[in-house]
């Protein structure tokens, strides 16, 4: 099943108004600003079933009322998972995942899959692979170390996959762990 896009409420969940996204279907994280509540980021996953172009990372900067794609790379590839620095939250990490599901199964990773990091509140991405695993990457969870500055995980589907951790911003990385239950 799916959803039909973005709710928000302003008086502790007893009212929602529907915000739009609603080609986003699958919609994976929603990050708000923790001095802004006006800036938001939506995590979206897309169509899970076929290609469409509901996918990415969207952010509205008047609380909902419009939203642009700042990060997309494919009809095939949604944003699985964002992740905000604590320390500064001009600073976001992003996972792209190609996927597809049919009745009879799912099939996770392609060429568009890879996890990105911005600097400048998601005007500009740049994709991270010092160190990560190279070839075709599935889903990606990645989270900001909100007690460690410049700490990132990343769980990694791959053929080499698994816990990599960075503690230069997502500049390089570590494995650290390689067991395949984590995944």
């Amino acid at each position: 099943s799916h959803g039909d896009g973005v709710y928000k409420s302003t008086d502790g969940g007893k009212t929602w108004v529907h915000l739009g996204l609603e080609d986003t279907r699958h919609i994976a994280r929603v990050r708000i600003h923790p001095q802004d509540p006006d800036l938001v980021y939506v995590a979206a996953l897309g169509h899970a079933f076929g290609p469409n172009e509901g996918r990415g990372i969207f952010r509205s900067q008047d609380g909902g009322q419009t939203w642009e794609n700042v990060l997309f790379k494919s009809e095939k590839a949604g944003a699985a998972d964002l992740s905000m620095d604590p320390n500064n939250p001009r600073v976001l990490f992003a996972s792209v995942w190609e996927a597809l599901r049919e009745p009879w199964m799912l099939t996770s990773g392609g060429p568009s899959s890879g996890l990105y990091k911005s600097s400048d509140g998601g005007d500009s991405w740049s994709e991270l692979t010092g160190g990560l695993p190279d070839g075709t990457k599935g889903r990606i969870g990645v989270a900001v170390s909100p007690s460690r500055p410049g700490q990132v995980w990343a769980l990694v589907e791959a053929d080499k996959g698994g816990l990599f951790r960075s503690d230069d911003g997502g500049l390089t990385w570590e494995l650290v762990n390689d067991d395949p239950t984590l995944l």
